[in-house]
């Protein structure tokens, strides 16, 4: 059986009847979504985002400079991700916290949806297809377990490479490496032109990861242009180079498209700064990845099977797959939190070898037998997609509008190191003065506190805090030699502890004399200070 009619078989069906191979890929992707109904929400910066978009909704406006860090407000605050904080405080405020996780898990679902289409369209095989968008997931798992703006950006760029795969602009199934007869018809080039515009104007207000869209097309007009002028010998025979001209093209409307934003050129300019800012060689994820960590084992791993491979596949990769494949290996390399779209490159580099391996054995008897099994088609099947569909719906919490049921409890919704009590005691008995927090609670605090407690940090304030105001925080956080002083000089009134991570500031505030613990659980502690700075 050709690849063609394999492929036809796959996605044909009538007559209200669908093959098994469809059936067991909705199963996949029921169990898919299950999984992310369930993860309990974090703490970390997700709420400062939902913080940030209540008070867009309030005021009406974008801030001007942080409202809940008192210590950033001399920084003009650049919201890259304002579009995104205002869906999150939107959404909370009019179902609370559950329609977030409900949200979280159809974005999530969606965007391996749309990767399995990205790898359908490069290998016309739904199997490998689905296996490749498990192995994106995996590849990245730990940064998609945390609802955040970075989520949506993972999608658009699903969408964005699966539109240049339609457009067969996405060269990994080409049988050569810069062809000079026209790819894209003169109908869908503007079709596809204005989709690229909308879906950078929606990126660039949604999250800075548009930069990555950029970087992703620009790569391929490098390669595209590498090619041409290696094959022709010239560089005037581009103009007969229809594939590096319309990428040219796409990438100057997709530059031009990210102007489209309430700041304009400051907002690429800021992205482009943000990750340079002194404050971020602290965080884990602007940091180059552990030598023996799952980031680098599994880069190691890909970077092999990628060269390991290279004999057996049935062409050599062009120019613009070695330039992703490395540009991304290296930035992963130089920051840890790259990894999320490092991943799709990743899967993409080796499904080609995986595509060509297994087109040497589908005339196997065995082989065939299997594909006839799973593309035969019947109602049956049909009604059995359904009931999958209808089971994962009604399982999870996002059926509570239609078929009712008791929201989750605060334990289960939010993640066990969640500091529900604290916060309880804070809203009660709200402090006056500044409060020195963990950075890591103190976007929850800023959502869920007392309204105007004075939070000393917040993770989405970390590039707004001048340096010397962070570092005094760190080393307050952590108990550093000093920090009586450094307590006073910003008349700190409150300290909140989390007392499995900040050992020696828990053990400063029970011996110090200055300070008193007002409550205590098996999370963390408040203590308030026992008389005010200057000693009355």
């Amino acid at each position: 059986m050709s690849q063609e009619k394999l492929a036809t078989a796959e996605l044909s069906a009538s007559h209200g009847e669908v093959p098994w191979s469809y059936v067991l890929c909705t199963g996949w992707f029921a169990l898919f979504f299950v999984y992310f109904s369930y993860i309990p929400l974090w703490h970390t910066d997700i709420w400062g985002h939902v913080a940030y978009g209540q008070w867009m909704i309030d005021h009406g406006r974008l801030p001007d400079v942080d409202p809940f860090v008192d210590l950033a407000q001399a920084t003009p605050l650049v919201a890259t991700a304002w579009l995104s904080q205002l869906l999150f405080g939107a959404l909370e405020r009019s179902g609370g916290p559950e329609r977030l996780s409900c949200a979280f898990a159809v974005v999530s679902v969606s965007t391996y949806l749309m990767l399995t289409l990205l790898f359908y369209l490069q290998t016309r095989r739904l199997g490998l297809a689905v296996f490749g968008s498990i192995l994106a997931w995996l590849a990245g798992w730990d940064r998609h377990l945390v609802i955040r703006p970075e989520l949506l950006g993972y999608f658009l760029l699903a969408a964005l490479l699966a539109l240049l795969s339609a457009a067969r602009l996405l060269g990994y199934s080409r049988q050569k490496p810069s062809p000079v007869t026209a790819i894209v018809s003169p109908e869908r080039k503007w079709w596809i032109r204005c989709t690229v515009g909308l879906l950078f104007s929606l990126w660039v207000n949604l999250h800075g990861s548009f930069a990555v869209g950029i970087v992703v097309i620009a790569i391929l007009v490098a390669g595209e242009l590498f090619d041409c002028v290696r094959q022709n010998r010239s560089i005037v025979q581009l103009k007969n180079a229809p594939v590096f001209r319309e990428l040219l093209t796409l990438l100057a409307i997709a530059t031009v498209a990210t102007l489209v934003n309430p700041y304009g050129y400051q907002l690429p300019l800021h992205v482009l700064a943000f990750g340079s800012h002194p404050n971020m060689a602290s965080i884990s994820e602007w940091l180059p990845p552990e030598l023996f960590g799952a980031t680098s084992v599994a880069v190691f791993v890909v970077s092999v099977v990628f060269l390991v491979t290279l004999p057996l596949r049935n062409r050599r990769p062009a120019t613009a797959e070695w330039l992703l494949i490395l540009v991304f290996t290296v930035a992963v390399c130089l920051r840890t939190r790259m990894v999320t779209w490092y991943a799709p490159i990743a899967v993409l580099s080796l499904l080609p070898v995986l595509r060509d391996l297994m087109s040497r054995v589908d005339n196997k008897p065995w082989l065939q037998r299997l594909h006839a099994v799973l593309n035969g088609k019947s109602r049956v099947q049909a009604a059995l997609l359904v009931l999958l569909v209808w089971l994962a719906f009604s399982f999870t919490p996002i059926s509570q509008p239609v078929l009712g049921g008791r929201p989750r409890p605060p334990e289960k919704l939010f993640k066990d190191d969640t500091p529900l009590g604290i916060t309880m005691y804070l809203r009660k008995a709200a402090p006056q003065g500044r409060v020195a927090n963990p950075q890591w609670w103190g976007d929850w605090l800023a959502w869920a506190g007392p309204r105007q407690m004075k939070l000393m940090m917040t993770t989405n304030s970390l590039h707004l805090v001048p340096s010397v105001h962070y570092e005094n925080h760190r080393a307050i956080c952590w108990g550093h030699p000093g920090i009586k002083q450094r307590l006073d000089d910003y008349n700190v009134q409150t300290i909140v502890v989390d007392t499995s991570l900040q050992i020696e500031l828990s053990q400063y505030v029970r011996k110090s004399d200055d300070w008193i613990i007002d409550y205590e659980d098996s999370q963390g502690l408040v203590a308030s200070r026992k008389i005010t700075t200057n000693g009355k």
